[in-house]
Order: structure tokens, then sequence, then C-alpha cells
């Protein structure tokens, strides 16, 4: 049979077929949920390419119990506490499990109070614990374990309003009657409940201001980026600065921490005295406690503005080891909340220097821009505003914590989730029923290889998965990718409104997709039926993930526009077909065409490049056009555009993920742009 036959038939029954379509597509919703029982607690995709062996470590927040499971989701071990963590936790190579706990004590009002630190032994016994929590000094957030069997303590150190003051901080800006600055301490377990400090760092001993000149520290802040303004306070909180993770080099003796409520990284020199830590000069590299480099948000020591800012809250900065992808450069979390819109993403980047460890010192620090971004094809999708981290494994993919929903998952080297794991317990260590939500937050989590030396001599025979009730499963099965392909947006958004005519359609998917063997697209007007292409037509071209739709002739001007597909017209890369979609679920009016007289008014001579990286030119020679742009979901993004040379309107993207985004010229559809 010809295509035209084919085409010929469609049209008899295309009436019949719009209404089968909408109950197809339903019972494939139904038939997912009721048949297919896809698990939404513990181990819900192990692909090839992942790590197949090692384990990963966690302590749910609000819960008294650490856990360990291994790649195919099942519990290897766990060590019950007295505390609820406060916030980290690792595993020492003798196999104790040194874990943070919060206090009793409330003195400090703010996120993220620890104030107890534990050893606990494989059996569940407390063999060490230190509390270091009182009026003047509490522990939170992270802690370090060093080789020598030292730990390095993150801990809030209050000063009273008027000792702020006094060195100059701005009467108003406190949040309350007191200032929280940092200090790093370092500290020997000595006995079963003591410890010794042998080193710290100050913060305070390391502050300027540029306000009042009768008060100490005073100088000009742009010169000084050693030091901390105490008057930048973009939180204007108690909580001033909110280190949030500490990490440690061995090699360079330095210390690397995350400042989060500052959007910035620091890192400073460990090989320092007491006495030197809280001077200006001293230790391996002649700084004392100085601040031996910083990034993230120059403003922050008044060598950029609020645009040059790179971080945005971030969490859990840490160096990359030597012998791993990008070792020596630095991974963080970058939160994102802040930013718009708000997503996450995991950064990569490497300082500039000069030697091994000596920071370039010209202003603002290097690199420019970052080596790496992780951010989902959908930024949205991918967000967790507070908590979270991520991890280089020794295999080249990279182990991410979104903290907030308890969500763990392990990118290969092409960005592709290879592993996911949802934690299933909730606050006060409430286990839940597989099928049911996740929303469990996890400060962060660590990977332990197989050969680790604190599992030697131990029972590490996986029980059953965490999760009550889970779903039958095993690591096999999920090694093949079942899950289909889907639509995740449309140009035009369902729903627009003031579509032109002539405008291009485009729907980008899940994943990588391939043209399927069979299957129409449907295209109708006022529910009346205007075209149906062939999937093996020209006039549907695939990119990657976008798809792209030209019909034979432009819609009709102030028409309702219906869209919908065959089951397998797309497939991925291991064959699975996407599901019909239906036209209920993509539809929007047009207006008239924004053609060559439209466009003419302002003289559009052609816009380029496209597709872009990151700018593109809108060239004119009459009046200015006013542009805006949409995003893939309809959304207007807040993009500027800047003039050059007077007829040459450039529009930078480069803050927005990749993708398709839509072109309007005064108020109407113009073109897309492709940001890749």
């Amino acid at each position: 049979m010809s295509d035209s036959s084919i085409v010929k038939s469609i049209l008899s029954f295309h009436f019949i077929k719009r209404n089968l379509l909408t109950l197809i597509f339903l019972c494939h919703i139904l038939g997912s949920s009721l048949y297919g029982q896809q698990k939404t607690l513990g181990l819900t995709k192990h692909l090839a390419g992942s790590t197949e062996t090692g384990y990963v470590l966690f302590a749910p927040m609000y819960c008294k119990t650490t856990y360990l499971i291994d790649k195919c989701g099942k519990q290897v071990h766990s060590w019950k506490s007295n505390y609820s963590p406060g916030m980290s936790v690792c595993l020492l190579p003798d196999g104790n499990l040194l874990r943070t706990g919060i206090s009793q004590d409330t003195f400090f009002q703010s996120g993220a109070n620890g104030g107890v630190i534990e050893k606990i032994d494989w059996d569940g016994n407390v063999v060490w614990s230190y509390t270091l929590s009182n009026d003047s000094l509490g522990q939170h957030h992270d802690v370090y374990p060093m080789e020598n069997g030292n730990i390095l303590v993150i801990a809030r150190h209050v000063k009273s309003e008027s000792e702020a003051i006094a060195m100059g901080r701005q009467p108003g800006t406190m949040g309350g009657t007191k200032l929280y600055s940092e200090r790093i301490i370092e500290i020997k377990p000595v006995g079963k409940n003591e410890a010794q400090i042998v080193w710290q760092w100050s913060l305070w001993d390391h502050i300027i201001q540029d306000v009042i000149f009768s008060k100490p520290v005073y100088n000009i802040v742009g010169n000084h980026p050693e030091l901390m303004n105490i008057n930048y306070a973009p939180s204007q909180s108690a909580d001033w600065i909110h280190i949030n993770t500490i990490d440690y080099n061995k090699e360079l003796d330095q210390i690397l921490i995350t400042c989060h409520n500052l959007s910035e990284i620091w890192i400073l020199d460990h090989s320092t005295t007491i006495t030197e830590a809280a001077s200006h000069s001293g230790g391996k590299y002649g700084k004392g406690g100085d601040i031996l480099y910083r990034w993230g948000n120059p403003a922050a020591y008044k060598n950029g503005i609020k645009a040059d800012q790179k971080f945005f809250l971030p969490h859990n900065a840490t160096w990359i080891p030597k012998g791993y992808n990008d070792g020596g450069d630095i991974m963080i979390f970058n939160n994102g909340l802040g930013r718009f819109p708000s997503y996450s993403s995991v950064e990569i980047i490497t300082p500039a220097t000069t030697s091994a460890g000596v920071y370039n010192s010209k202003l603002p620090y290097g690199p420019s821009k970052q080596k790496w971004i992780y951010k989902d094809s959908i930024p949205e999708n991918f967000f967790s505003g507070f908590i979270s981290g991520a991890s280089r494994l020794y295999n080249g993919n990279t182990l991410v914590c979104v903290g907030l929903p308890g969500r763990f998952f392990e990118l290969d080297n092409k960005n592709n989730i290879v592993w996911e794991y949802i934690n299933p317990v909730a606050a006060d260590d409430v286990i839940g029923s597989d099928g049911e939500a996740g929303g469990n937050s996890v400060f962060r989590i660590t990977y332990y290889s197989q050969s680790y030396n604190a599992f030697k001599g131990k029972n590490m025979t996986p029980s059953d998965p965490i999760e009550k009730n889970s779903y039958s499963y095993s690591c096999s099965t999920l090694l093949i990718d079942s899950v289909a392909p889907k639509p995740l947006s449309l140009i035009p958004v369902q729903h627009s409104i003031n579509v032109a005519i002539n405008a291009s359609t485009s729907v980008s998917f899940s994943e990588k997709v391939f043209k399927g063997i069979k299957g129409y697209i449907y295209i109708y007007e006022n529910d009346l039926f205007k075209e149906a292409i062939l999937i093996s037509d020209s006039k549907i071209s695939v990119n990657d993930r976008f798809v792209s739709i030209t019909p034979a002739t432009n819609y009709s001007s102030n028409s309702r526009v219906s869209i919908s597909m065959d089951k397998g017209c797309f497939k991925d890369s291991t064959g699975n077909e996407m599901a019909a979609f239906d036209s209920i679920n993509w539809s929007f009016n047009t207006v008239k065409a924004v053609n060559s007289i439209d466009i003419n008014a302002a003289k559009i001579n052609g816009i380029y490049p496209n597709p872009t990286k990151n700018t593109f030119i809108i060239p004119f020679d009459n009046i200015e056009p006013k542009i805006e742009i949409l995003n893939s979901i309809g959304q207007l993004i807040n993009c500027v555009g800047k003039l050059k040379n007077n007829r040459e309107l450039e529009i930078d993207l480069s803050g927005y993920a990749n993708g398709i985004y839509s072109i309007l010229f005064n108020g109407q559809f113009l073109q897309l742009i492709v940001k890749e």
C-alpha cells in the first residue's frame, strides 16, 4: 500500500482515532501504575557503566541510624546513635564510624547545629564521644578525619553585637544581638570523652572594613581579598558566613571550606602554627591565616558585581583526588538558590596557580569560568536549595546527592544517569514502603570501594533492601534500560496564545531519541484534520533530544492548533518506544504570521549564530526591535539585550541551560534559537 493510500485510510477514521488516542493515553498511565510497579524508593536505576562494586554511606536527617548499602540497593550494615546527625558522617579506615550529632544546647539559633562528635565501632559501641557546644563555641555541619588521627572541626564562634560594632560592623545588620564568626579547630581525641586542641584558625583574626576610619582593621577592601569584609552581609543575619563543608589536601597542607551565605569557597594554609594562623605571615605560603584563595562571588571582596557571581549558596567543595579524572581540581555542588530560574548544578573549577598551592594573585581570582558544569536538560528538574554534595569516583563517574529529596545518582562521563537510589528513611527513623514518595533529606553521601580497609574481616553480606514491601527486582534486570522516552517540553508551550501561523514546532524528550520505523504525527486545526506526517518524512527532524516538526503549509490565522503522535514515532538507544501522545496534551492558538513586512519594520537582517554556544546577534537597520525570549516551558527568561555598534542587538544565554528557546518579536513568535 502506498503512502497516499495510508493517508486516505487515516482520513476516513481520524474522528474515531482522536477518541481512541485519549483512551490509549489514559490506559498507558494506569497501566504503568497498576502493572509496571515502578520503584519509588531504594534502587530505581542500575545501568551498565556504573561502579558495580563498593558501598554508599548515608545518615538520613532527623534520624539516629546510619546506613551502608551496596550498589544493588541492599543494606550491608547500620549503626545506631543517641543523636540525629549534625550533619556529617564518615567511615574511618579502622572500621569505626565518625559521626556528628545534635546536642541539646540550643544557644546557636541557626541551621545544622551539631555539638557532638563520636566514634562508633562496627558493633555499635560508642568508643569515643566529645562535646563541643557552649555559649561561645559550637561544632556544626562537618568534620574531616586526618590520617594522623586528628579531626578538623567547623565551629561557630559567637561575638556580641557590641564586639562586632567595635570592629566596624554596621549596626542593624546582624539580625539580632550577636554575630556568628567561624573557627576551624584541629582536635586530637584523648581517652573516651576528651580532646586536645592542637591547632586552630579564627576568622575574627582576618577581617577588614572600609566604612569607619576610626575603627580597627580599616582599609580598602578591594585591595585585600585575603581578608573578609565584615560588612558584606547579603543574608543580614547572625549566621554571617555559614561554613558548611571542610576538606583537606595533605600534599598542599591546605584546607578547603565552603562559605554558604557568601556563595564562595576559601582555601587556608594549615601549615601554620596557632600563632601564625592568627597573623598575616608565616607558614608554608607566607601569609599566615589569611585567605590564600577564594572563588565564586568576587563582590564579596569588592572585585566584581552581582552579575559576576558564579556560586549560589553552594555546598561540599572538595579536591578531586590525584589520579582521578580532573584530579587536583575542585568539585562543588552549586545549590542555585537565588539565581533565576532556581536550579542546582555540579561544577568543577581549576584554580589559577603559579605553582603547586600558590594561587595567582590577579584579581578577581581565576579562572574566569568553570571547567565543567552538569545540570539537567530541564534545569529546574534537578534542584536542592540546601544541603547536598557530589564527588568524583575512581572510574571517572560522578556521584551526586540531591539532599532535600534524598535522591542519589551516578553520572557517567557522558552525563548519563547510570545509577539512582531514593532514600527510604524519613524523620524519626520512619521507613517508607515502596510505591510511596521519597522526600527524605540527606546531608551528604560517601562512596567506599570494596577494598577499603574498614571492610577487612567484616561480614559484608547484604541483607534486604531498607524500604518496606520493596517491589521485586534484581540488579541484572535493572541493567536493562526499560524506561521509554517521554516528551518533557513543547514549543509552542501547551495552551500558548498569539503563536504566529508560521511558527516552528518542536519537542524536547527526556533522553536522546531516534525516529521509529512506523507512525505518524497528526496536526489538527479547530478540531479538523489538517495533516498527517509520516515519521520518516524530512519534515520531521531529530537532533539529539530535540525534534522539529514543519507542516507542509502554515497554520491558519486565529485557529486552535493541536498535535498528536502515534506510539513508536520515537525510540531511545535501547529500543524503548514512546507512548502515544494525544492532541489534548499539545494545543495552542495562532495569530497572523510574522512576515517580511513585520520584520522590515525593524529591518532585521538575519539572526546568527544559530545554534549558539552563548550569545547571538539580531542585526537591524531601523528601530530597535522589542525582543523577548521564552525557555522550553514557556517562561519569559530574564535576558537583557546589549546594543553593539548601534545596529546589532546581542542576547546572552550563557546563564541558561542548553536547549531550544523561542524568540518573540514585538510580542509575536519570530523563530527558534538553539543553545548547545
